[in-house]
């Protein structure tokens, strides 16, 4: 893949990942720098934020369009989720295959407040608003426990969300049925360090 800044379109950004295989959204930071995959945010073509801007430039704010719009023009080609460790990324469904293979892991090995969402979202399909005041995790305190949840969610390939207005939550077999049906090896549940 060059570095090239060329992708302007959802279909050049279409064209990368399919290219890419996966691909990370935004640029690598620090010790990530030099990874394995490539970023949308390296190949976006859009002016970068002047010294002193406040808030996304042009090129973040194409950089989270595409990232929106892609899963929503070919959902039958592009995913939108997070690799282990909570990178978010976009990559081809046969990758995806792969992914899931690799990072799927039972509800049961999950915390309690993943089990906890996972629980809101088999209801029904929810927002993250409502999915916050619904778990009872919408207070400032609660915000971390609700985000690493709902990472843990993504990563373990419980949930998928869908980009419709507002972005909606549901589980992952019921998105990905095809991914979902075939068989794997579930990952082993991390262990906590004995005291």
């Amino acid at each position: 893949m060059t570095a090239e800044r060329w992708v302007r379109t959802v279909e050049d950004a279409r064209v990368f990942v399919r290219s890419a295989g996966l691909c990370l959204i935004f640029k690598a930071s620090g010790a990530e720098r030099g990874g394995r995959y490539p970023a949308l945010w390296d190949v976006v073509d859009a002016p970068d934020k002047r010294p002193g801007e406040h808030g996304f430039g042009e090129r973040d704010a194409l950089v989270w369009r595409l990232k929106n719009e892609l899963p929503l023009s070919y959902p039958d080609e592009v995913y939108y989720g997070k690799l282990a460790g909570g990178r978010a990324m976009l990559c081809t469904l046969e990758r995806l295959t792969e992914l899931y293979r690799a990072q799927y892991r039972e509800a049961g090995t999950l915390s309690r407040d993943a089990q906890r969402l996972l629980a809101l979202i088999a209801g029904r399909p929810i927002s993250n608003k409502d999915l916050r005041l619904d778990s009872g995790l919408h207070t400032p305190e609660a915000r971390s426990r609700f985000e690493r949840a709902l990472q843990e969610l993504q990563v373990s390939f419980q949930i998928a969300r869908v980009d419709v207005e507002p972005d909606t939550w549901f589980p992952f077999a019921a998105v990905y049925p095809a991914i979902a049906a075939r068989s794997v090896t579930p990952a082993p549940a991390a262990r906590s360090p004995r005291a």
